[in-house]
């Protein structure tokens, strides 16, 4: 596979990264950096030279919804009340509005500083004198750093990232629980299905085990034929407990992910729905535009560099200008007047001479932190690839299996009723008949799994390519509100 240089701005070049031990001596702002990364690229259409999955597409499916298109209707109303509940979305809802103070804050360094301060002092009259002074005494502060190299808009810009990267993280959170909830849902079904295939299995081995004891009292078969079909009743009893304990396991997962307590009272549907077809699978290029988790990596590998301009200019000089006013200069009124203010503007240059190497180790650091966000984003890009090319490789072969298991299903049913009636003549012997609803028993139970495998594998196609509705930033506008406990 041929390999694809992607060149991302930073904000702070490799290049430029070997030439920082002499920034101490430069007078003027470093250049900023820009940090190129090699990814393997994906591949292209033959006839277009467009990139393009292994599988075709006629259209983009990360734009549509699709748990509306499962046709489930429990599912929908499942998948909603886990994004407006779920533990992990508030969670990610704090961080998030946590990164956004962060980043307000982070551009206040941008505005001059405003403070105030007040004072009073009393003096106590001369021993035969009569009464005392009091004065008081209000003073304001103007403080202001020139931003000569940047470092200041860089630090503003770091800490936007951070917030964006915090958005996409609520994005791929809620993304992530909405592909949780589906799954689980879909293995609550099977769950149920299979233990009710284990419920009938029983009633089927009881019948099987009433049928020998007559003919063992006729004297028509042994005390082994007896014995093998109580041991086949009491196998199948201990399938169905193991599968109502899965069925329960299931259960309180998924009430866990809507936020409700696990008691183990959400009911399954009857059936798993009908898988929608797949029309399309988008192009490439649309994860690293659609993906929560690679818009967030790669924000977070623009903040690093910006920390790495951030370092570089901690080693330049810096330009303070301050100034200050008081009501003992004149009236309440020009406390806070500009022109009291701008008079006694005074100006102060400093620049860091010695620090025991611990700016140029910051400097070190940040570089560092560059670089492993580099491969955390290239890791992110691989595992992207790899789930959805995964997922397209299979649809088909997951489609052959279910069908595969339908002939057999279909064959299984038949030769068992065909055996129970040769049994039940006295023409067959009761380990033919239990070796054919063993068949049968196995075969359906695979056929189930099958059909929810196809659904699941569905839903982790929707995920790596970014998930559609679900993985869009616009869904924080609908951010649930915080609630603050009394402690």
């Amino acid at each position: 596979m041929r390999s694809l240089a992607i060149s991302l701005m930073l904000g702070v070049s490799l290049s430029g990264l070997a030439g920082c031990a002499s920034l101490g001596a430069v007078p003027f702002a470093p250049q900023k950096t820009e940090a190129a990364i090699a990814l393997p690229a994906a591949p292209t259409d033959q006839q277009t030279g467009e990139p393009t999955w292994t599988e075709p597409s006629s259209d983009r499916l990360p734009t549509t919804n699709w748990v509306d298109g499962f046709g489930d209707p429990i599912l929908g109303a499942l998948v909603d009340e886990a994004l407006a509940n779920n533990t992990n979305i508030r969670a990610a809802a704090a961080a998030l509005a946590a990164a956004e103070a962060g980043a307000k804050a982070a551009r206040a360094g941008l505005y001059p500083t405003l403070g105030a301060s007040a004072n009073a002092t009393r003096s106590e009259a001369a021993q035969g004198s009569i009464g005392g002074a009091s004065s008081f005494n209000l003073g304001a502060s103007l403080s202001w750093e020139v931003d000569l190299w940047g470092r200041v808009r860089d630090t503003a810009n770091a800490g936007d990232l951070a917030a964006q990267a915090s958005n996409a993280d609520y994005a791929g959170t809620r993304l992530s629980i909405a592909g949780a909830t589906s799954q689980t849902w879909f293995d609550l079904v099977e769950a149920k299905l299979l233990r009710d295939l284990a419920q009938r299995n029983v009633a089927t081995q009881e019948r099987a085990l009433r049928l020998t004891k007559r003919r063992f009292d006729g004297g028509v078969s042994g005390s082994s034929d007896f014995r093998l079909a109580r041991s086949a009743l009491a196998s199948a009893q201990a399938t169905l407990a193991f599968r109502q304990l899965n069925e329960g396991a299931i259960t309180r997962l998924l009430e866990t992910f809507l936020r409700r307590y696990p008691k183990n009272e959400l009911a399954a549907s009857t059936d798993l729905p009908f898988l929608p077809p797949l029309t399309n699978a988008g192009s490439p290029t649309d994860i690293f535009l659609r993906r929560p988790d690679l818009l967030a990596a790669e924000r977070r590998m623009q903040a690093a560099g910006f920390s790495v301009d951030i370092a570089k200019k901690n080693l330049l000089p810096r330009l303070s200008l301050s100034g200050n006013g008081s009501t003992a200069a004149g009236a309440l009124s020009r406390l806070f007047s500009l022109d009291n203010l701008i008079g006694s503007l005074s100006a102060g240059l400093t620049a860091p001479l010695f620090q025991g190497g611990a700016l140029r180790a910051e400097l070190a650091r940040n570089e560092a932190v560059l670089e492993q966000q580099l491969e955390i984003y290239a890791g992110i890009v691989l595992t992207a690839y790899r789930e959805v090319e995964n997922a397209l490789y299979a649809e088909d072969l997951l489609r052959v299996q279910e069908e595969a298991l339908q002939v057999s299903l279909d064959e299984a049913i038949k030769a068992e009723e065909r055996l129970e009636q040769r049994f039940s003549e006295g023409l067959a012997s009761i380990l033919q008949l239990l070796d054919a609803q063993s068949r049968r028993i196995s075969t359906e139970g695979q056929f189930i799994s099958a059909r929810k495998e196809r659904l699941a594998n569905r839903v982790r196609l929707h995920l790596a390519l970014g998930g559609g509705l679900y993985g869009q930033e616009t869904a924080r506008e609908k951010l649930p509100k915080p609630r603050l406990l009394n402690l």
